[in-house]
């Protein structure tokens, strides 16, 4: 069957209609619909369901199966068309990365750039993601290796390179009213009572630690990265808890001030499957990360 009947397919179902998808593929009508004919016979099931006088085409609950398959055959198809391009190109493969929100920008300026000027012939496929996401994808073996600045759920499950650690500091607007306006340094005892502003990647530590010292985190925003923990902060409705680097620059109009605990802090860590064998060129990045660090 040529690949092209099952991305035509996908156009018709999501148009839901032939004349609109056919325009949009740049093919007469008749044309397509008999492309659309060939796969049911093709198959031996009907993907559309007839209705006489209606414009609008619906699918079957066979021809929802088969978009859902088909979907994921042209995308692996376009996975395949990716790498052998990278070949072509005679490289030597495709290195695919997950990055937490946060550090995108500071992994690509530290790691993969510096390694792509040494590696022109590489190409690279980047994502950025939440931890839950990382290790779903790791386990899938979509992707060659996670940066996270946070745990992923089953960390133990993979290898690891751990390299900075992040503290925890609180940010909050320079008009927010705090008592412990002195203070260079917090406990988490300062934090009681105050509306917090965090992410479901930290929240379970910020629990954690928070009863040691009796209190309850009292969040008033949760997000799932820690910029969007930020971005409600500078809103003056209350004080972000995220993990950061002292390098990291305080937003315009914010007050930073560290979290002192043993307990809260995150190491920035290089993840990649025990199970999936890796390819010469995440071999290279990997001795590449090592001397690095």
């Amino acid at each position: 069957m040529d690949f092209a009947f099952y991305r035509n397919f996908i156009t018709v179902a999501e148009t839901g209609n032939l004349s609109a998808a056919a325009k949009r593929l740049g093919i007469v009508q008749p044309a397509l619909s008999a492309q659309m004919k060939a796969i049911e016979r093709n198959y031996g099931v009907q993907l559309f369901k007839m209705q006489r006088g209606k414009r609008h085409i619906e699918l079957t609950e066979a021809g929802e199966t088969f978009l859902q398959q088909a979907r994921q055959l042209c995308n692996t198809e376009d996975d395949i068309s990716l790498r052998m391009q990278a070949f072509g190109r005679r490289a030597v493969g495709t290195l695919r990365f997950s990055v937490s929100h946060v550090r995108t920008d500071y992994f690509l300026r530290s790691y993969l750039i510096p390694f792509a000027k040494e590696n022109p012939g590489i190409s690279y496929q980047f994502h950025d993601a939440t931890v839950e996401q990382q290790q779903q994808q790791l386990e899938a073996g979509s992707i060659d290796f996670a940066f996270a600045n946070a745990p992923l759920p089953a960390a133990h499950n993979f290898a690891t390179i751990k390299v900075q650690r992040e503290s925890f500091y609180a940010f909050y607007n320079t008009e927010f009213s705090v008592p412990w306006a002195n203070k260079s340094m917090l406990s988490p005892e300062d934090l009681a009572g105050v509306p917090l502003c965090c992410n479901y990647g930290s929240y379970a530590l910020l629990r954690s630690v928070f009863k040691d010292y009796a209190v309850k985190p009292n969040v008033a925003f949760i997000a799932t990265t820690a910029e969007s923990a930020l971005t409600f902060a500078t809103s003056g409705l209350g004080v972000a808890v995220v993990a950061a680097l002292e390098s990291d620059a305080v937003p315009q109009g914010m007050v930073r001030r560290q979290l002192v605990d043993e307990k809260l802090h995150f190491d920035q860590t290089l993840y990649w499957s025990k199970e999936h064998k890796l390819s010469p060129a995440a071999e290279r990045f990997l001795e590449f990360f090592r001397n690095f660090n």
